[in-house]
């Protein structure tokens, strides 16, 4: 059977708990990628629908719709979306990032101008194994499976921030860093569905998920399972919205984006 939707999410394990078993369900294709190039596999009409950053909902050429069955979010710290620096925080001046994730650095600089009144400097980090570094940056943002599997020595990089537990504390809200969106002008028919389906499943198969990708993501199990289960969120509910709604705005005051689209939630149009 010839596949009808394309699916798009991100590769590392905190997307597990939104795909695993889609790639069995008749009439879908499951395609990964880092975060940065999803948005571009969506609006070249490579997939129905993909994980995209929040922030690419207002960067995208093309108008985009959200899909309000899933999420990868935090409330409070998120582990795996840190900064890592060799002076205290309050003294850098320029953040060397891996540019897997667009949201985490728009996020990065919206902390920075709340807690320390000044933006950073952003450069591209050469290789995201600092501690293999001969003169490694004095201070690095990471995101994913990398915090964990070549997580910076804390003798090298004694500072550490995590941008989810800092935007939980300037807001008192969770924080969404990617869900699924599609292209405003699409009919995805029962694919929100089907979506929503494994996103519940999934949930009461969160040590077994673990168990089978840990390893492979370069995780200790049980820290896996931790991660999946208590510390991520993958739900979008009314405080998700009113966090996606207010990271924009300080995204746009901050001149990150230049125009500010309203949040659209995709609607069926059958």
């Amino acid at each position: 059977m010839s596949s009808e939707f394309t699916v798009a999410a991100v590769s590392f394990l905190n997307a597990r708990p939104l795909i695993e078993g889609l790639d069995e369900e008749p009439g879908i294709q499951l395609v990964t990628d880092v975060p940065s190039r999803l948005l571009e596999t969506l609006i070249e009409d490579r997939a129905s629908v993909a994980l995209c950053p929040m922030i690419d909902f207002q960067l995208s050429a093309t108008e985009l719709s959200i899909i309000a069955a899933g999420a990868i979010g935090s409330d409070g710290p998120t582990l795996t979306v840190r900064i890592f620096s060799r002076v205290p925080m309050q003294e850098v001046a320029r953040v060397h990032t891996d540019g897997d994730s667009h949201t985490s650095v728009a996020l990065l600089a919206v902390v920075f101008d709340e807690l320390y009144g000044r933006i950073p400097e952003i450069k591209t980090l050469d290789s995201t194994d600092v501690n293999g570094t001969e003169n490694p940056p004095d201070t690095v943002l990471l995101i994913g499976d990398k915090v964990v599997r070549s997580r910076p020595d804390p003798a090298l990089f004694p500072h550490q921030l995590d941008l989810g537990e800092a935007w939980r504390r300037m807001t008192g809200l969770p924080f969404v860093f990617a869900c699924w969106m599609a292209r405003a002008d699409h009919d995805l028919g029962t694919l929100p569905d089907i979506l929503s389906r494994y996103r519940e499943l999934n949930r009461n198969r969160v040590a077994e998920i673990a168990g089978t990708h840990a390893e492979a993501s370069g995780w200790p199990e049980e820290l896996a399972a931790e991660y999946l289960g208590e510390i991520l969120r993958y739900d979008i509910g009314s405080r998700e919205l009113e966090a996606i709604e207010l990271f924009w705005k300080r995204c746009h005051l901050l001149g990150l984006i230049d125009r500010l689209r309203p949040l659209k939630l995709y609607a069926n149009p059958r």
